[in-house]
């Protein structure tokens, strides 16, 4: 998608130099300035392509052109699949993903992702663009996923995830009751040498932190609500796993699949961030899908 950041020139500004403006007003980073340069009419002032050494006077309007449109995901099949959209503006899209279904394909045979639901949808509306999802969920793992409709909008998110601004709260159903009951973990994780597929806590593995609270408790499990500080590979199932209260029907930490439910009892329920240039506070939830809510800790 085509993407424009305009500013006017304010009285406190006047005599500025345009790269100034650029980026103590319109927050552009170094590398967005310099692709804007070398694009037709990419930094325009009053209509009229400037240098970015141009001194600048009150009134003045400024415009970048920070994406010409010509980006797309075309090699990415299209599924006609349905999509649940949870939030959508210029910029960004919230959707609320379903468990069974991975994120982004493996192989060119993968047709039916969230990538590609996504795809036929932004098509569908006539703006297709590279598909730039943020922050992976196991195929398991269902609820929020965020995605960038543009280079620009990613470069800020990652900004917003990097310094804590851009988070995730899950609610999970583990088996046995964690102790204490509300508390944090920290445990450094790492790639398991027995198995390469599956991640252990290691002295030799990254930093990684879990935030969890127990809310409720009930014949032997527990229904948690976690935060992570740093977002490593089944982060969250390996560190409550370790604590010996390992997820509910999780395959790998823990005892699989039982009566209650068919896969992992992970959900991603809410996504907080802040609208990449507004700076709006936005917030985005994904409704308990059925087979949590029927194991009976959830209202109907």
């Amino acid at each position: 998608m085509k993407k424009t950041m305009i500013g006017r020139v304010s009285g406190q500004d006047d005599g500025m130099k345009l790269e100034t403006f650029l980026k103590r007003r319109l927050r552009l980073t170094k590398n967005e300035i310099s692709r804007a340069k070398f694009r037709e009419n990419g930094i325009c002032v009053n209509k009229e392509q400037r240098n970015v050494s141009a001194l600048l006077s009150a009134g003045d309007l400024v415009e970048v052109l920070l994406e010409t449109g010509n980006e797309t995901s075309k090699n990415l099949k299209a599924s006609k699949k349905e999509i649940s959209v949870l939030y959508e503006d210029t910029d960004i899209i919230v959707a609320d993903k379903p468990s069974g279904i991975c994120v982004h394909p493996s192989d060119s045979r993968d047709g039916d992702t969230l990538a590609n639901r996504l795809a036929f949808y932004l098509r569908n509306k006539g703006e297709d663009s590279v598909i730039r999802i943020f922050g992976r969920l196991d195929r398991d793992t269902s609820g929020v996923v965020l995605a960038a409709k543009n280079r620009a909008a990613a470069t800020r998110l990652e900004r917003q995830r990097k310094n804590g601004q851009l988070f995730k709260t899950y609610l999970a159903i583990t088996e046995g009751i964690p102790l204490p009951v509300n508390g944090t973990i920290r445990a450094p994780l790492g790639s398991d040498p027995k198995n390469r597929k599956q991640m252990c806590v290691t002295p030799a593995g990254k930093p990684a932190v879990t935030y969890y609270e127990t809310l409720a408790m009930q014949n032997g499990l527990a229904l948690v609500r976690l935060r992570l500080e740093t977002g490593r590979t089944h982060q969250i199932r390996v560190h409550m796993s370790s604590a010996g209260c390992p997820l509910l029907g999780d395959p790998l930490y823990g005892n699989g699949e039982t009566p209650k439910i068919r896969r992992t009892a992970l959900h991603a329920q809410t996504l907080c961030f802040l609208q990449p240039f507004t700076g709006e506070m936005c917030q985005a939830a994904a409704p308990v899908p059925q087979d949590m809510n029927a194991i009976g800790f959830f209202l109907p």
